[in-house]
Order: C-alpha cells, then structure tokens, then sequence
C-alpha cells in the first residue's frame, strides 16, 4: 500500500479553533494565535468561551470533530461552511463509513450529547476566520511547509517500515501500516492516530524525527504490566527499587519494570533504524539489563509480545 499524505484547511481550521481554547496548544503557536484573535467578533468571543467549557469536560473534542470529518466523502471538495451546515449528514456518513462501531466511548458520547452544541459555534469561529483572511494566509503561508515536509515525510517512509517495526512490540493501538497520512499544520508536535486508520502530524516534527515520534506515541499507549507481573525481583532489584529517587511513583515491582523495559525498548526500537543518541538514566540499572536481554536474544517474528516479555520476566527473576 502506497503512502499518501493529504492536508485539509477544514481540518486546519478545527485545530487552530483548539489552539484558540487549549492553553497549551496556544502557547506552540502564539503568533499565529494573536495574529487572528484579537479580530474576532463579539459572538465568536462568547462562543470561544463555551468551547472552553466543552474542551475542559472533553479535552479530545476536537479530534472527534475531526474524526467525523475526516471520513466524509465531501471533505475535500465542500467548503468548510458546507460541510458544518449539514452536521445530521456527518454522523450519517460517519456511521455508513463503518468507523462508529470501533469508535471510543468518549467519541460515542460526544456524538450523542455535545456534538449538536458545539457545531454551531464551531461554524461561526471559523466564518469569522475566514472574514479576517485566516484562509489566506494558511493558503499562503501554511500550505507551502505542509506539502514540503509531506514530500521528506513520504521518502523516509519508503525507506523504512516504521509501522511493521513498531508493531511487533505492540498488542491494541497497532501503527496503520501506509494508506493515509495527514499533515496539517496546527496538529502540535505530537503524531497521533486517528480512528485506528489515520496517521497525523504536523510540520513541527521534522522528517528525521517522525519514527521517534511514533515510537514514542507507540510505546505511550502500551502497558507491559501485567506480563511484568511474573516477575519475582531478587533482593538486588527489590533494593534497587526501594532506594529509587521515584519510589512513590512506582510503589509496585511490577510498574517499575513497565517503565525500564519501555525505556529499554525506546532505545532498541530506535536502534533499528539507526538512531543511537539517547542513553538509559544510570538510576535504571534494571532498564539496562533489559536492553542487553533485547540484543542478545532478539523476539521471533512469531513470536507473541506477551510470551516473550513474559520469558524476560522470569529470566530476571529469583
């Protein structure tokens, strides 16, 4: 399957709206955000407000609107006016795409209670922006960064594959092997997947740096704990644990294996394609007994994630 990168102003426009009301996300592109806000009408202030309210509740708003969005047969030829003004027809096509039935529950919910509220302010905040020229200037000053780094990001992809890589470490939020990428400008720094099929990033993340954000998203969204579990610690490791600057943070022998093999796996992921510039903290001597396990005795490709971290665990048991 061929990687496509794709970018969309609509899409665009929906996450600078997040920038608007996230205070972090404001601080990544505060120039960009008091170049528009202070022009904002009357109304689209009151509405930014309510937005907030909505994003405190469910920080995760934004990417279900985009979520919906981003399957809809019209998104890239209706304007972004279009399709907000038809928000019945986007949860029809977003259930007759198949996507509903793997979506969360936070997006399930959004859809059924603040879905209908929020999409009449989003609808205004984006024609005000559009009045002050915000289409412009992302024509004239966004898309030209969008479609470079999509042209490096698709050729280091095809040197690669990151998906395949990263992978075989994970068990639920699998990597979507190629199909479709999206880059769009206001995403932050962070890759992310959405609906289990889309890639996004953003031009913040540089081509040579986009495999160390997937993994670092991959290795995020896993937990090894309870393969971890098997594991017996002998006193050497019960001492190491006890006397660590983060005891209260780990508590269980169980979590703390959990971080040192994903610090260990950081580094041996990274390994595969040739990144070697980061070290394990010398207070994780465990995590660098893993990575030495990981190069030594390297997981079949058939081999389970679950039965080799399991085997790694009794390895370094009493």
């Amino acid at each position: 399957m061929s990687t496509e990168f794709q970018v969309s102003y609509t899409l665009d426009v929906l996450f600078y709206i997040k920038c608007l009301v996230d205070e972090e996300k404001r601080s990544q592109y505060d120039e960009d955000i008091r170049r528009f806000l202070p022009m904002l009408g009357t109304v689209s202030d009151e509405y930014l407000e309510k937005l907030k309210k909505i994003n405190k509740k469910n920080p995760k708003f934004i990417d279900h609107m985009v979520s919906l969005l981003i399957v809809n047969d019209h998104l890239h030829d209706w304007t972004t006016t279009d399709l907000l003004d038809r928000p019945k027809r986007l949860v029809v096509m977003f259930r007759k795409s198949g996507q509903a039935t793997g979506a969360s529950k936070d997006m399930k919910k959004f859809i059924k209670n603040d879905f209908s509220k929020t999409i009449p302010l989003i609808k205004t905040i984006a024609s005000d922006l559009e009045r002050l020229g915000f289409k412009k200037f992302w024509l004239e000053e966004k898309l030209p960064a969008l479609k470079e780094r999509s042209a490096e990001n698709k050729l280091v992809l095809s040197k690669f594959n990151i998906a395949q890589h990263v992978n075989g470490w994970v068990e639920k939020q699998k990597i979507p092997d190629g199909g479709q990428w999206y880059m769009l400008a206001y995403n932050g720094n962070k890759y992310k997947i959405l609906l289990n099929e889309f890639n996004v990033t953003s031009p913040i993340t540089a081509a040579d740096e986009l495999f160390d954000s997937i993994v670092a998203y991959a290795l995020n969204a896993t937990s090894y704990k309870s393969y971890c579990k098997v594991l017996k610690p002998t006193p050497n490791l019960k001492a190491e644990l006890k006397g660590h600057k983060n005891y209260k943070s780990y508590k269980k022998i169980s979590v703390y294996a959990d971080a040192c093999l994903k610090m260990a796996l950081k580094i041996y992921l990274r390994e595969g394609y040739n990144k070697t510039d980061i070290t394990i903290d010398e207070d994780y001597p465990l995590a660098t007994d893993l990575l030495s396990y990981l190069r030594s005795d390297e997981k079949l490709a058939d081999e389970t994630v679950g039965h080799y971290i399991t085997n790694m665990m009794k390895y370094f048991s009493r």
